[in-house]
Formats: C-alpha cells, sequence, structure tokens
C-alpha cells in the first residue's frame, strides 16, 4: 500500500534526523568557530551553553522554530539539504 510505504520512508527520514541534527549542529557551529555558549546567545530566543550541549549530545530535541532559527543562522535554509548534507554517503543513496 502506498499508505505504508510513505509511512515506512517518513519514519526512516524522521528518524536519521534525529541522528544526524546533534552531529550536524556541533560540525557547523565548529565549522563557524563558535563556543556553545555563543551559539546560545546567537539565536532568536537564547539559550544556556548547556542546553547547546543538550542538543549536540542528543540528550534533548529542538524545536522546530530553533531548528528553523539555527538552520537559517548557518545559512542552511532548506531542511532536507542540511540534513542531507551532512549524512553519511551511503544513507543519502538508499534513500
Amino acid at each position: 500500500m502506498t499508505i505504508r510505504r510513505n509511512e515506512r520512508t517518513r519514519k526512516a527520514h524522521t528518524l536519521a534526523a534525529k541522528q544526524y541534527i546533534p552531529a550536524t549542529i556541533r560540525k557547523l557551529r565548529r565549522d563557524m568557530k563558535l563556543t556553545q555558549a555563543q551559539l546560545g546567545k546567537s539565536l532568536v530566543t537564547p539559550v544556556d551553553q548547556a542546553t547547546i550541549s543538550n542538543w549536540e549530545s542528543g540528550k534533548t530535541e529542538l524545536t522546530a522554530c530553533q531548528l528553523l532559527d539555527i538552520m537559517m543562522l548557518f545559512g542552511q535554509p532548506n531542511f532536507l539539504s542540511f540534513i542531507e548534507q551532512y549524512s553519511p554517503v551511503e544513507e543519502r543513496q538508499s534513500a
């Protein structure tokens, strides 16, 4: 059924995003030579260093607004390219 196939695809992409978002945030932050505290202060709604650390370690999840803010801050406004750009090649080829 189409619905099942779409559901599986959606779940697979969601689980992949949960895995790659924290690592992607860490990589982009380091590429911009920002500390966790600096990134936290740069957000529209500032957060402390511990919150950034929790996001990067996967202990807590960002809200949609926080993720959008970070994507725009890093110049990555397209969510799928944001994830795919930093996911392993084998993951992109199987999607």
